[in-house]
């Protein structure tokens, strides 16, 4: 049945087509009266308005038609997996590395293609929760512009030509110890890769593997080697700190492991009778954060002036009898100093109990002179 519309005659109700409606005096009168220079006819029947109008109509449908989804077709199993029942979703436990952390994860499968992101609630790193992290796998999975070739100089090239290349190339490479040779990758913490990583340089003890991402945790490392002889990856315990003081950290949101820290931070918050106590935040940071919008204190601080910040503030708990490895400065001209003396005062009056954590973002002397205070 085409376009058209019900015309009621003598109580009746008769279907009527849009050809039909057009021929019709009354729907005539009604063209002239609304587009009075349309039906402006010439000698030849057609004014240039009129084959504007038309042209402009063929033109838009014309569009329409080029904006069809591409057809795709949907085919049975031929042997159908008998694990698979198609609109029943299925759930898998596994890991996904992560730089060098690792989350325990849920995934949600919909007929073999992975759709959700959950954490695992049995595992210690993600106790149920997700971040924007995970769900993003998901994203990168579908992402059109992910690499799916094997690429040389820009060039697409298959697998077997990879192989052809190396075949040609490690013999020689063998011989000189791999000397010449060099492996970019990103972060990792997975075992298998780290495994495998090791062979590699074991057959090319002169080869360099480097390691590149561009956010990471390398100034905590070098700062925690500094302060300790050894590169080490602090793990906070939130849930038992009572006061504590983030320097340029948003370790609720975008620090590493913001997922154990917001569980154990709002351990620390709540609260069940009037008697209970609840933590207090104190946040040094150049611009708003989750972490931030969480404090009970926030002090805006210069990105680069947090490492002065935490200079006078160990000078300041020095002064108060705690010994740090800094020159007592004084720091009145630089910040205000009845600020530093109150989150220095907690700090000391909650020893045992004070936490501090600086952002990766600040340079390695920050994150060695934090862990000295922690201690």
């Amino acid at each position: 049945m085409t376009d058209g519309m019900y015309k009621n005659i003598a109580g009746k109700n008769y279907w009527r087509s849009l050809d039909q409606i057009a021929e019709t005096p009354e729907f005539r009168k009604f063209v002239e009266n609304e587009f009075p220079e349309a039906v402006d006819e010439t000698a030849d029947g057609l004014s240039r308005r009129r084959f504007m109008t038309l042209m402009g109509a063929s033109l838009a449908l014309a569009g329409l038609a080029g904006c069809r989804r591409p057809v795709e077709k949907i085919l049975p199993y031929v042997s159908q997996p008998e694990e698979i029942i198609p609109g029943i979703p299925l759930t898998y436990a596994t890991t996904m590395p992560f730089g060098t952390n690792a989350y325990g994860l849920l995934v949600t499968s919909h007929e073999g293609r992975p759709t959700g992101i959950h954490g695992n609630p049995l595992h210690p790193t993600t106790p149920g929760s997700s971040n924007s992290l995970m769900h993003a796998e998901i994203l990168s999975l579908y992402d059109p512009d992910r690499s799916r070739t094997v690429l040389s100089d820009g060039r697409k090239k298959s697998w077997d030509d990879f192989v052809a290349y190396w075949k040609s190339l490690r013999d020689e490479l063998v011989k000189k110890n791999g000397r010449g040779l060099a492996v970019l990758s990103r972060a990792f913490s997975s075992p298998t890769l780290n495994r495998l990583k090791n062979r590699f340089s074991t057959e090319f003890p002169e080869a360099k593997w480097a390691v590149y991402e561009p956010v990471s945790d390398e100034n905590t490392l070098d700062g925690t080697m500094a302060a300790t002889g050894k590169k080490l990856q602090p793990v906070y315990d939130f849930s038992k700190a009572r006061v504590i003081l983030s320097l340029d950290s948003d370790f609720l949101m975008t620090e590493t492991d913001n997922l154990r820290n917001a569980r154990g931070f709002a351990v620390g918050r709540h609260v069940e009778s009037p008697s209970d106590s609840m933590n207090r935040l104190y946040a040094i940071e150049a611009s708003y954060s989750l972490t931030g919008t969480m404090a009970d204190h926030r002090l805006p601080v210069q990105c680069s002036r947090i490492g002065q910040f935490t200079i006078a503030l160990a000078s300041e708990m020095k002064s108060q009898g705690i010994e740090l490895p800094v020159t007592t400065i004084n720091s009145s001209h630089l910040f205000d100093k009845a600020w530093i003396k109150t989150v220095a005062h907690d700090l000391i009056t909650n020893a045992g109990k004070s936490l501090l954590i600086a952002g990766r973002r600040q340079p390695a002397a920050v994150h060695a002179l934090t862990v000295a205070i922690n201690e």
